[in-house]
């Protein structure tokens, strides 16, 4: 079935670049004018050397998923893995976790305790305020500096949708695949140069039921809720300020894999696993200046605080199949101060433009952890501390007081070399400290320094009037973080240690995309390869001279392997009157390479996928109807990180599947909105690769959402 999804995708893709006639209404999926990849400044797509995938999620895409990650989950060249049904990430060309840079309204999510594979941070975005997704895919290192180096997701969200000068928004869904249910709630005033918003949001979910038949997946369930504001003023036409505050907390959320092993056959490791808190919280102002003279076309300055607060509660199953009478509790409170400015100027070089964007940014994060053990029978609890030359500090999964500084400035400038060949060239300087007391037994004090010089050269040749060519080759990189220098805790085979000299992950990185448009068609082709080197991982290693650490094997994270993933993505749309056909595919394979010369296949590599959808719109365009089909072939290539993962299954892999929904929207009034849709039409059970819990079943969704004046 998924070879039959497969070669469905292709033969779509190969048809949309197909000419058609001239049909007023225009397609802009190449012609988008985007701002991620290229930070200073508003460039379009189809100009750009950088591969970009972005959205504008409508009420449909909202209503048919509970997480903002569900938003993501059919742009070109992306993978989503989801550990459980209340957490989501995101796998850009091979890589995951601390290698894909996050941000919201430009401004980083990731801090010092990122970890190295899947998280739950992209779940704690309200996606009921996302008005935009934008990706680049492959490094951004130049733009945006470290963690960058598998691409960068920017969410953009808003408010409110501002309707007259007082004007108010609610809207609301629910889905029987997990008895869930959202409601948000904003209202908003705007005046001459000054507008001002206020938004909350709440979602109960259920236990989720996937597909088969088979039993509701218990623990899944979770809840949240959502409290956010804006002002916006603009003195004259050059000036604008604006201040944003957003908080989102989860409550409760099961880890669930943790509790089975793959799809229930016999108890996990735990017997509770939760993260509780789950809060994500975000101030910033910005400051946009627009001469929109040579010297100085845009100047934009914002100033920022996010705070991560993430704490887990653990039981350990026994042998005996019993709860242990212990629990453990860890929470790290995250908070990041930060400054950028970025900015843009054109200058004239013998009649051609030359356009400079360049900037700097700081960001300080400052860590508050702590942690304890209680005995359940008794509720007595002890402290989780370090021991240090002055006494014992707290700790949870970080020493109490760590913390870590981020600083980069960056130059980028794009030439028109002649009418037809534009180049694009760009560099960065970083540099970083991480700072932590490890405790006396591990080394004392723990300081970690490292900079980068990171470039980057691309080029898009206007081969004929509606194809580009685009080349880019881009270094990347990561610096070591908190997570990788400091953590104290067991893993598979024994217990990993500090280790403060581990250097920064480099990549190197080779891409060519063919691109197509006219007003109704547009294709995108792009092949990549990718280096990495200085891979950083965990292997078994020496503290103080000795292979044990109180009788365990130790395990260090250490710069070992050279890692190599290449692949291709490819993405199209056509427009036929009122038919839109569109349809993505996206393949990539990793191969990683060891200190002792062991070849083996990259972990969590996502197999080959795609999506295909048909929609009917009338020419009233009052409603619209849409089929869907989403699909992968099965993965079976796995590392020996994947072939110790509870979530893969054994040696056959992750099974493909094929998975078709139905969905439509229709605006009753110009106030109201509705949207209902079928998903998995044919119950398939499936779960996308590396993920911990199986997607719904067959399910009924339907959302609304109504925006008028006050």
């Amino acid at each position: 079935m998924t070879l039959s999804a497969a070669l469905l995708s292709i033969t779509a893709i190969a048809a949309l670049q197909q000419d058609t006639s001239a049909v007023k209404d225009t397609v802009v999926v190449l012609d988008e004018f985007v701002v991620t990849g290229a930070r200073a400044a508003e460039v379009q797509r189809i100009e750009q050397p950088l591969a970009v995938s972005w959205a504008t999620p409508d009420l449909a895409q909202r209503a048919s998923g509970s997480l903002a990650v569900h938003l993501l989950q059919d742009l070109a060249g992306v993978h989503i893995q989801q550990t459980s049904a209340g957490q989501g990430a995101v796998v850009l060309r091979g890589m995951v976790g601390n290698q894909v840079l996050l941000l919201v309204n430009g401004v980083p999510m990731n801090n010092a305790t990122y970890r190295d594979g899947p998280g739950q941070y992209l779940a704690s975005i309200d996606p009921e305020t996302i008005e935009r997704i934008e990706i680049v895919r492959g490094p951004a290192s130049v733009l945006y500096g470290s963690d960058a180096q598998g691409g960068v997701v920017n969410l953009i969200t808003a408010t409110h949708r501002h309707a007259g000068a007082r004007s108010a928004r609610a809207a609301g869904s629910v889905s029987s695949a997990d008895g869930g249910a959202r409601a948000r709630v904003s209202a908003g005033l705007a005046g001459v140069g000054w507008n001002v918003a206020l938004g909350g949001t709440f979602m109960s979910v259920g236990n989720l039921h996937p597909g088969d038949g088979l039993a509701a997946q218990t623990p899944t369930d979770f809840t949240a809720e959502g409290l956010d504001a804006a002002a916006g003023f603009r003195f004259g036409n050059r000036h604008s300020l604006v201040g944003v505050v957003q908080h989102f907390a989860m409550h409760d959320v099961p880890r669930y894999d943790r509790y089975v092993t793959f799809r229930a056959p016999e108890p996990g490791s735990d017997a509770e696993h939760l993260f509780q808190p789950q809060t994500r919280q975000l101030a910033f102002a910005r400051y946009r200046y627009a001469p929109e003279r040579p010297g100085l076309m845009r100047l934009e300055a914002t100033v920022s605080l996010t705070t991560q607060r993430e704490g887990r509660d653990r039981v350990r199953l026994l042998d005996t199949g019993d709860p242990a009478d212990e629990r453990t509790h860890w929470r790290d409170d995250v908070y990041s101060p930060g400054a950028s400015v970025v900015g843009s100027s054109v200058f004239m070089v013998r009649h051609r433009p030359v356009m400079l964007q360049w900037g700097a940014d700081y960001y300080h994060d400052m860590l508050d952890s702590d942690g304890w053990v209680e005995t359940i029978s008794t509720g007595i609890r002890t402290p989780l501390e370090i021991q240090t030359a002055d006494g014992s500090i707290q700790t949870g999964n970080f020493p109490d007081g760590a913390n870590a500084d981020r600083f980069g400035v960056f130059l980028a400038t794009d030439v028109q070399l002649t009418d037809r060949v534009k180049l694009s060239a760009g560099a960065r300087w970083s540099r970083f400290r991480n700072e932590a007391m490890v405790g006396v037994d591990l080394g004392g004090l723990l300081v970690n320094t490292s900079s980068d010089l990171t470039g980057q050269l691309g080029m898009v040749v206007a081969l004929a009037k509606p194809w580009r060519l685009a080349l880019r080759v881009a270094e990347g990189f990561r610096a070591p973080n908190l997570y990788d220098l400091t953590r104290v805790g067991p893993v598979p085979g024994g217990m990993q240690l500090p280790n403060p000299g581990v250097r920064p992950e480099h990549s190197v990185s080779g891409e060519a995309g063919i691109r197509y448009m006219l007003s109704t068609t547009a294709f995108e082709f792009t092949a990549y390869y990718t280096r990495v080197t200085d891979f950083i991982d965990r292997v078994p290693g020496a503290f103080q001279g000795d292979t044990l650490f109180n009788g365990e094997r130790v395990f260090l994270g250490q710069n070992i392997g050279t890692a190599r993933i290449w692949g291709f993505e490819a993405q199209g749309v056509r427009e036929l009157g009122p038919v839109r056909v569109s349809a993505g595919l996206a393949y990539t394979r990793g191969e990683q390479e060891a200190a002792a010369g062991v070849e083996e296949p990259m972990s969590k590599i996502p197999p080959l996928g795609g999506h295909t959808s048909v929609r009917y719109t009338p020419p009233a365009q009052r409603w619209w109807i849409e089929y869907s089909l989403r699909w992968a072939t099965r993965q079976d290539r796995l590392g020996s990180r994947d072939l110790l993962d509870p979530r893969i299954p054994k040696p056959e892999g992750t099974p493909g599947y094929a998975v078709h929904g139905v969905r439509a929207t229709a605006k009753v009034t110009p106030q109201l909105t509705v949207s209902a849709g079928l998903g998995n039409l044919a119950d398939a059970l499936y779960r996308t690769h590396a993920s911990g819990v199986d997607a719904a079943g067959r399910h009924v969704w339907v959302g609304a959402s109504w925006l008028g004046g006050l």
